[in-house]
């Protein structure tokens, strides 16, 4: 017993030092007594901005469709009326489980590939978003006019090397308007994917409580590898919630406004120099739609001085979820029994020595969260345990 309270203390030490290193370090610091600390992975997510032309294009068509502005004020009296009664916070969790596991090996072998199988990463804004609109309105909470919101940038890395990158942007095509003005919802349009596959976290060793010691070589493949599986699937999903208060002053608060999911099969034959692009547009090139769509942020009501009313630009908060999911080949499962083996030895020589921290940081409309390891290990070696 004293010797886990020992070792606790030494990494409560241990990480609030390097936290406090981290903190008061100045720029006197030279080169040569520098310590990085590379991150595992990393998951980043911008939003993007309008440019000019395409908020003017938004406002231009809002404009020739309507001669009255009292217009958005019933439709934003109704959506207020009818999403408070669905507030709630914004979860997606994803819950994967193997059913009626029977007790003989090659289930629990088929438990642990389920488990490797699979990997998520999940990233949420830490502060709302403000300005999903670029100025204020005087027409209503639905006024969409001046949208500054279009779309999103995600950036995914491993051992500080590109794991996947997406951009995509709102639709504003013809029907894309349409939707906008007569429905006060939006849709995203995907331009442009690019997927590493060797790179991916599939295998998912964490998920049997494997650490990989990288100066080791194992019986196993360490790496995806097509040779041995199949059915390699790329899932997004897009979560976009809400706050504000209405013209009676009741807030409505984590409101659910909509989704957005994309799902993209990866194939070997599919690869380019052992890439996935994707460019909109490409020829030949099966398009990738993004399912799904959202309301428009409500702004806030802000009453002014001398009874003018007034809306905000909108509050807001994303929430992204990405998988990567597999199968495996009909080779690998003939030869399970030498590969459950493995696995076994495995599991029993290189159980999770590392503990993990996630860094969070969000710098206006950018959020990035990084996996760092800590020197617990050091720590538990020198308890003795």
């Amino acid at each position: 017993m004293n010797k886990v309270i020992l070792f606790a203390t030494m990494l409560i030490t241990l990480v609030f030092a390097n936290a406090k290193a981290q903190t008061t370090a100045t720029d006197e610091a030279t080169a040569s007594n520098k310590v990085e600390i590379s991150p595992i992975s990393s998951l980043r997510l911008d939003v993007n901005a309008m440019t000019p032309e395409q908020a003017s294009k938004i406002n231009e068509f809002i404009s020739a469709r309507q001669t009255n502005r009292g217009f958005w004020l019933t439709m934003g009296t109704a959506l207020l009326t009818t999403l408070a009664s669905y507030t709630s916070s914004i979860t997606i969790d994803e819950i994967m489980k193997v059913a009626d596991i029977r007790q003989n090996k090659k289930n629990a072998w088929e438990e642990l590939i389920w488990n490797e199988c699979r990997y998520v990463d999940s990233l949420t804004y830490i502060n709302t978003l403000t300005d999903f609109y670029s100025e204020g309105s005087y027409n209503s909470a639905l006024d969409p006019a001046d949208l500054r919101f279009n779309g999103f940038t995600l950036n995914a890395q491993r051992n500080g090397e590109d794991v996947l990158k997406f951009y995509c942007h709102v639709d504003t095509s013809d029907e894309g308007l349409c939707e906008i003005y007569n429905h006060s919802k939006f849709r995203l349009v995907l331009d442009s994917m690019y997927f590493y596959p060797y790179r991916c976290h599939l295998p998912n060793w964490s998920a049997n409580h494997i650490y990989l010691d990288e100066d080791e070589e194992y019986d196993r493949n360490t790496r995806f590898s097509f040779d041995e599986r199949d059915n390699l699937k790329i899932n997004l999903d897009f979560a976009i919630s809400s706050s504000w208060y209405n013209e009676a002053i009741i807030l409505a608060k984590n409101v659910k406004l909509g989704e957005f999911h994309v799902q993209v099969p990866i194939e070997k034959s599919s690869l380019t120099d052992s890439v996935f692009v994707y460019k909109k547009g490409t020829e030949g090139q099966k398009p990738l739609n993004i399912t799904g769509d959202c309301f428009i942020v409500p702004r806030s009501f802000m009453p002014l001085p001398g009874g003018v009313s007034h809306w905000g630009t909108g509050e807001y908060n994303v929430k992204v979820t990405v998988s990567e999911r597999c199968g495996i080949t009909s080779e690998m499962e003939e030869n399970w029994k030498e590969d459950y083996r493995c696995l076994k030895r495995m599991r029993k020589e290189n159980k999770a020595k590392e503990y993990f921290i996630s860094i969070y940081e969000q710098n206006g409309s950018s959020v990035v969260r990084s996996l760092l390891e800590t020197a617990s290990r050091t720590a538990r070696s020198e308890v003795g345990l």
